[in-house]
């Protein structure tokens, strides 16, 4: 059984969720760390990013570009 998940595909799901519970969160301290992790996590999804772009493979490129719009959403 193959349960390897695809870095991109693992950071995608962490800022997803992180997003949630940002939504959810009252405490403002606790919404700073939020905002902190989240912003580590999306830089290191750019340079996921930037590493696909590189390497020119219009299908990881596509699919990079929809995760990347999923995040937006």
């Amino acid at each position: 059984m193959d349960n390897i998940v695809s870095r991109e595909d693992f950071l995608v799901k962490k800022i997803l969720l992180s997003k949630s519970q940002l939504r959810q969160e009252k405490d403002i301290a606790k919404k700073e760390k939020l905002f902190e992790h989240q912003d580590q996590l999306v830089e290191h999804l750019l340079a996921e990013s930037d590493k696909v772009s590189a390497s020119k493979d219009l299908d990881r490129l596509k699919a990079m570009v929809e995760k990347l719009q999923l995040i937006l959403k």
